[in-house]
């Protein structure tokens, strides 16, 4: 299993990531602020004029005004760990979004209830007013959607530019509620209602879009399937990886968490931890967002190995080391089915009598044989006989009490 681990690829991705959130943090403090001005100014018009509309249109942007402030609590508060929270607080922002949800919900009722009261059409005042100022508030959301999409491009967010995306669309309602007072002109004197109802459609889609992803978070529904996919792409391109068993994610916050679980064909626990990083660092780089990458690997199962074991001439004995052994019992072993033993051979060692290189020589020679396993009853010395026998693909078991009777029990598949 392997854990998080860093890099400068990665490092430097984290801190554009870390960068951008700052960003986001002062954008929706900012988005919050303006928001809160347009909800006061609505309310304000909306209660002047009689306006059901703009009234309606004052709790739609201060819905938006607590989404604003629930990105900026969520940003602030996630990396904080502590004892009680070692994974830290990312679920803060969906618990606020959740009961923000509700607030809308409530929010879009009374303008439902409101609405549908036909039989008592409201009268509006000042309506040339009402019309300036809808017309100046949907200039204020215009220019600040565009600044917020140019941020969003320059940043690379992709939140940000939904975000504006969001913020663009409210000029339709801004539409719809000019409408609705402009057709009081006419005879038909329920439009603003019309346009009341219209807005508290709006405001329920809204309040439903943050209920369902802030209840998918709290019960770690899993991610998109194309984040998904993509991270099954990157870990089927390195090709030591022989299979993913199983890939899962979570949400938490605005953060992602990914575990998989793989089966991998490498020489050796060090080769394995090495690839695991790597394959850890290329999800970083391609997803800023995802917070923790854990990956459980496995070796591959070999269908047949080739063991060799250092013994005596007779090969009746299994000796200590093998770079001075004068023989090797050579056995092809298919690993199916609890093992069985296909071939074996007795191999005099060329170069078990050389003064210099010998334990190297001798790894080679093992090699050419097709030998991937090799068991001695102690570690080879010096150490850089290990370095070589894993360089040339051989896995070494050291068994100390192990004797050629227990190849009858148990074969070391």
């Amino acid at each position: 299993m392997s854990g998080i681990s860093a890099s400068e690829k990665v490092f430097g991705s984290r801190l554009e990531y870390q960068a951008a959130s700052r960003i986001m943090a002062r954008l929706a403090l900012v988005s919050a602020s303006i928001n809160l001005l347009l909800a006061l100014a609505k309310y304000s018009l909306g209660k002047l004029t009689g306006s059901l509309a703009l009234t309606a249109d004052a709790l739609h942007s201060l819905a938006d005004v607590v989404c604003s402030l629930t990105i900026w609590a969520g940003i602030r508060l996630a990396n904080r760990r502590s004892r009680y929270f070692p994974y830290g607080l990312y679920k803060v922002e969906n618990l606020a979004a959740l009961l923000a949800a509700f607030f809308i919900f409530y929010a879009a009722y009374e303008i439902v209830k409101e609405s549908l009261k036909i039989h008592t059409p409201n009268r509006l005042e000042h309506l040339p007013l009402a019309v300036v100022g809808v017309v100046i508030m949907a200039m204020v959301t215009f220019f600040f959607s565009r600044y917020e999409y140019r941020l969003a491009r320059a940043t690379g967010s992709p939140s940000l530019e939904a975000d504006a995306k969001h913020t663009f669309s409210e000029l339709l309602s801004s539409g719809v509620i000019l409408l609705g007072l402009l057709g009081t002109l006419t005879p038909f004197k329920f439009t603003d209602k019309l346009a009341a109802l219209f807005v508290a459609l709006l405001i329920l889609h809204l309040g439903w879009g943050i209920l369902i992803d802030s209840i998918k978070v709290l019960l770690e529904a899993s991610v998109d399937p194309k984040t998904i996919s993509e991270v099954v792409s990157i870990i089927r391109a390195f090709p030591q990886v022989v299979s993913i068993k199983s890939l899962i994610g979570r949400r938490s916050g605005r953060f992602k968490l990914i575990e998989a679980e793989i089966v991998l064909d490498c020489q050796g626990l060090e080769e394995a931890h090495e690839l695991v990083t790597e394959i850890e660092e290329r999800i970083y780089h391609h997803f800023p967002d995802i917070d923790r990458v854990i990956i459980h690997f496995e070796p591959r199962p070999r269908e047949e190995i080739v063991l060799a074991i250092a013994v005596d001439k007779e090969g009746k004995e299994i000796l200590p080391h093998f770079g001075c052994a004068p023989a090797f019992l050579v056995l092809r072993i298919d690993c199916r089915n609890g093992g069985r033993i296909k071939e074996k051979r007795l191999v005099v060692n060329p170069h078990a009598a050389k003064e210099k290189q010998r334990g190297i020589k001798t790894a080679e020679f093992l090699a050419s044989l097709g030998v991937n396993r090799l068991l001695v009853k102690a570690p080879p010395s010096p150490s850089g006989w290990l370095y070589a026998l894993k360089a040339l693909g051989i896995e070494p078991l050291f068994r100390p009490d192990f004797d050629l009777s227990d190849l009858k029990k148990a074969l070391p598949c």
